[in-house]
């Protein structure tokens, strides 16, 4: 039988510890309580949306950052892998290579600089989120056949465009996947939120894709 010193030994130990655990909940709280909130901004299809300067990673993306830039999602269009090759005057090495499933959306993006700078923008970090939330795609950059730099020719990471003008660029998402599974893998979804940007403030495009 436990002697009433082990006893109190015990009380005190179980004491302490429902005051350690009361202690950190207090304190998760607490930080949850006073942490920064980050704005959130949703906008819909063929809307302009002010950048002003928000951004995905780096504030001053190719000197003036996005602060003085704009985009507008026009479209998106769940494709196959060549479909989106052809769609956009590009002929497949190898036709039929990567199977007949629609695996693309094909979302038709179009950017602003009202200037005076010419700063730029990190388009790859932009995903593509399912409105359920339980998955995300990327920009098709990453596999030996990508679909994005067969189309967009010596695009890089950064997007940056003279003031004054417009471009249109038809970024490829595909599953965050990698090798064969890539194109393999179904676009089921068809409604999705584009991130357009991540800090100081998030800014969401609602994009509603259809068929081709």
């Amino acid at each position: 039988m436990m002697s009433l010193f082990h006893f109190r030994i015990a009380k005190r130990l179980i004491i302490s510890i429902v005051i350690c655990g009361l202690l950190i909940g207090i304190r998760i709280w607490w930080v949850n309580h006073h942490l920064p909130q980050i704005p959130v901004e949703s906008y819909k299809e063929k809307t302009w949306v002010p950048l002003e300067g928000a951004f995905e990673e780096v504030a001053n993306e190719n000197g003036e950052g996005t602060k003085h830039y704009s985009l507008m999602v026009e479209s998106a269009v769940v494709r196959t892998y060549d479909d989106y090759l052809e769609a956009h005057g590009v002929t497949p090495a190898h036709p039929g290579a990567h199977g007949t499933t629609p695996c693309v959306v094909d979302v038709a993006i179009r950017v602003r600089n009202e200037g005076p700078g010419q700063g730029g923008l990190s388009i790859f970090s932009m995903v593509l989120v399912s409105e359920r939330q339980n998955q995300y795609f990327v920009p098709d950059v990453f596999e030996t056949d990508s679909l994005w730099p067969q189309v967009q020719k010596g695009a890089n990471s950064t997007i940056s465009i003279k003031p004054g003008t417009e471009l249109v660029m038809h970024i490829p998402y595909v599953t965050n996947a990698v090798g064969s599974d890539v194109y393999a893998t179904p676009m089921k979804d068809r409604q999705f939120y584009l991130l357009a940007s991540r800090m100081p403030t998030r800014k969401l495009i609602n994009v509603s894709a259809t068929v081709d």
